[in-house]
């Protein structure tokens, strides 16, 4: 028989995926928001490769946001 014990999350964890939720929410809004303005037609080249450089830096940056609030997570349920 297997036994799966979960810890409890200390004051440190539960206030990382407070501040993890916040910016997962921040980072989705920005994201959004670079997707309309991609969007938005007679943009100069330059500026396209700026906001997909951008949207490229934010998506990374969420996905390692959204790994870590999971494993945060899992410890508490």
């Amino acid at each position: 028989e297997q036994k799966t014990e979960k810890q409890k999350l200390s004051y440190k964890d539960r206030r990382e995926i407070d501040l993890l939720e916040k910016e997962i929410e921040a980072l989705n809004r920005e994201k959004e928001n670079i997707v309309e303005e991609l969007k938005a037609t007679g943009r100069p080249y330059g500026e396209i490769e700026n906001l997909s450089r951008r949207f490229t830096t934010v998506s990374e940056n969420l996905q390692e946001k959204e790994f870590r609030w999971l494993a945060l997570s899992e410890m508490q349920d």
